[in-house]
Formats: structure tokens, sequence, C-alpha cells
């Protein structure tokens, strides 16, 4: 059944229409400031189109991750509804079908305006707008039609388009994250979106499936399995298909593609010793890089694909070095704590996220691999580990046991915003963040 799921998880949605932003397009937020404030936003519920009946469910789901997307992105504050001024049974969601003064007296500066009907097949089609309310006029107009499992995708990919208006960058609120979680006897590698829904199971083998990570184009992953016996290495396509890539040579896991999707660098031991290898995408070609009578592993690429950022306890205890990628160059980076583990290179090539034992506990920190200043980002509570950034470099996700069993939590790179995404009482650990 491996990649069942992917063979079946399509998508239909139709654009119906596009209304262009305005020409003389204007960033409102600068994300990237030291001090962004966040920009009043009015999300009032969904209203039922011309012939629909209302639904409740839907319009709730549909605000619903609106909200969660654009309160999770810390560029927004969502007002409560119990401010809104506008009688939603009288107002419409188009220009000159509602007063902006409703808005404007409780200090919204944005407006999102959303409308859904239902087709007799069962088909759903939202209409989505972006105001100013200040200024008056539309930012942004969508209109999509998909099936009704296909609602919230069409509202993160809204939320996706007010981002971008708003800060001239783009949004995350497509993206997925790949993660193992133990039940069974076994391990297998489970997916979801973002924000912890839509999970689904991607391997069914029943054996052992450990560390999953992405293509850099998002179609498919690698992980390492020992359903055939020996830890080996396996890469899955998004459309079902796989490929043994290492059979046999040792215990090979922890792999990472380069970003140009051309090399695998990963941690194997064909004489025992384990060290950081490379292979192809075929797993063909084995290039060792580190030869030290140590434990090297965790490769992790450096966003331009020029470093690799790896583990090694060739001066006593797991610290972090960085090396170029063809082993030349070998540069320690933490001196602090006894135990660094599971680098993690941002995407904007500025820090290293990994997890560090202190006093007794495992947390994640934050380290510049040229400056070497490192500070701590997660560790009051419970154990913290496994950090996989964001895409835009804002965000990691981690695992900690702080309630018990090992659940997926996000924070943002400041450390000031953790929300867990999962919940159960099966340990779900090892997360990776797809690329856009």
């Amino acid at each position: 059944m491996t990649g069942h799921f992917l063979r079946n998880a399509t998508f239909a949605i139709i654009l119906l229409s596009i209304t262009p932003a305005d020409a003389l397009a204007k960033v409102y937020l600068d994300i990237n400031a030291p001090a962004t404030r966040k920009l009043p936003v009015g999300i009032p519920v969904p209203v039922p189109l011309e012939g629909t009946v209302p639904d409740p469910v839907l319009s709730g789901e549909i605000r619903d991750v609106l909200a969660g997307d654009l309160t999770f992105s810390g560029v927004f504050r969502v007002l409560d509804p119990l401010l809104y001024l506008e009688d939603e049974d009288q107002a419409g969601i188009r220009i000159n079908t509602f007063l902006f003064d409703d808005w404007e007296l409780i200090n919204s500066e944005a407006l999102i305006k959303t409308g859904y009907s239902v087709g007799p097949s069962g088909d759903v089609e939202l209409e989505f707008h972006l105001f100013d309310v200040f200024q008056r006029r539309e930012l942004v107009a969508k209109k999509w039609r998909g099936t009704v499992g296909q609602v919230r995708r069409m509202a993160h990919m809204f939320a996706n388009e007010v981002m971008e208006r708003i800060t001239g960058g783009d949004g995350i609120f497509l993206t997925s994250i790949l993660y193992v979680q133990s039940g069974g006897g076994g391990k297998e590698i489970h997916l979801m979106d973002y924000d912890g829904k839509n999970t689904r199971r991607i391997t069914d083998n029943g054996s052992i499936n450990l560390s999953p990570s992405w293509w850099p184009d998002r179609s498919g992953l690698i992980y390492t399995s020992y359903k055939e016996g020996s830890p080996d290495l396996f890469s899955l396509s998004l459309d079902g298909k796989e490929r043994r890539l290492t059979r046999g040579l040792g215990i090979d896991v922890g792999a990472k593609i380069s970003p140009d999707g051309r090399t695998i660098a990963f941690m194997g031991s064909t004489d025992g010793n384990p060290d950081v290898f490379l292979a192809d995408r075929e797993g063909r070609v084995r290039n060792r890089l580190t030869v030290l009578r140590s434990v090297d592993g965790s490769p992790a690429w450096s966003p331009d694909g020029r470093r690799i950022a790896f583990i090694s306890d060739r001066y006593g205890s797991p610290q972090i070095f960085v090396m170029n990628a063809d082993g030349s160059d070998v540069q320690r980076v933490t001196y602090d704590g006894n135990y660094n583990t599971s680098p993690a290179w941002s995407p904007t090539g500025d820090l290293i996220a990994y997890t560090s034992r202190v006093n007794g506990r495992f947390g994640i920190f934050l380290v510049n691999p040229d400056t070497l200043e490192a500070r701590p980002l997660v560790g009051e509570a419970g154990d913290n580990e496994d950090p996989s950034w964001s895409p835009d470099g804002r965000f990691i996700a981690f695992t900690s046991n702080r309630t018990g069993h090992y659940q997926i939590y996000l924070v943002d790179r400041e450390g000031r915003r953790e929300i867990r995404v999962t919940s159960g009482r099966r340990d779900k650990f090892s997360p990776s963040w797809s690329p856009r």
C-alpha cells in the first residue's frame, strides 16, 4: 500500500475568475522588520451566494481556515467577531454591498469577505474578496470551484493570496509536513497539512520507517526503512513509484537531497564506522566525505548547496560541524551543550537549528554558522527535538514530549509563539516541512 494515498490525492480546483490587483501594488507590512505590527483584519462569517441554502458547518470551516492561517502568520490580528457592527444578514461581499464605515469604526484595516454556493452535484464554489478599509478599495478577488473535500485547500489558497498582497512574500499555507508515528510494533511515515489537518499514512508495511525528507521539488521523499531487513534508503514519488536506493551496505539513515535535486547526503556505515556519504539520486555513486574514527552523520544542506552541516563526536560529545560539499574545510560551530544533534539549515541561510542537551533536557537552539553566535529557542518544558524549517524560514516544526507523548509543534524563529498541531496517544516525531 506504500504510496496508495498519493495516487488518489489529486486536486481539480477550477479557477473561475480573477480580479487583478491594483497596478500600483503596495506592500503593507515588512515581515522581516524587527518589530512588525500586526495588521487588524475583519473576517465576517462567509455567506451563501444566490440560490444556496445556508450551511453553518461549511461557512464555519472556511472562516476557521482563513482566521487560523492569518493568525499563525504573525502578520495579522484577526478581530473578535463580537466587535463587528455590520448586519451580516443584510451586508454583501462585493463592493457597494456593505458599508466600509462599519469596519473603519472598529479599526479594521483589512477586510475579507467570502461567499459560497453548493451545486446540485455537490461541487462547491467559493468567492473571496480582500479590501483595504481605509482606502475603500478592493485589493484581490478570487473565485474557485472544487469538491467539499477541497474547501480547506481553497481557503488556504486565498490566505496565500492575502499574504502575498499585504507583505509581498509567499504564504506557506499549502505546505505539508511529513512525520513518523509509532504504533502496532512499527513506525510508519505520515503526512499532514502544515496546520495538522488532513493526516494520512504514506507507508503501511508494518516495519520501522524513519527519517523522511522531501525532494526539493516536493514531488516525493526519501526515507529509511527496515522492511527488507537492513536499514536502507528508499525513494517514493508522489505518484506511488518507489525505488530502493541502497542494499545491505550497513546502516543508511538521515538522507537529505541537495537543493538542486542531484545529490543525496546521508549517514552510512559500510565498514562499521558511521560517516557522511554522498550518492546520486539513484544511490549508485557513494563518495565518503568524513574519514575519522568517529560517529559522523545527520547531514543538512545549506540552501545554496555549497556546504553541509553534520554532527560528529570526534572531540568526545556530539557537536555540530560545517564543511564544504566536497568534505573540505571542516569547522566546528557549537561549543555549548554536551550533546548537540539534528542540524537543520534555514532556507535563508543565516541560521542552523539543532537539538541540544542542557541540564539533562533537550531543547531547540539556533546558531549562526559564520559568527557562531547561538541562542535557545525552545526548551522550558519536556524534551524538544528534531527541528525542521518552514520554506520561508520564519517557522520551525519540532517534536516535544511535554504532554507525556511526543507530538509535533510549530514555533516562530523568535520563540514567541508555539502551537501544537498533532494529538493522540501515539508518539509522533521527525517532522520534515515541505517546500512550497
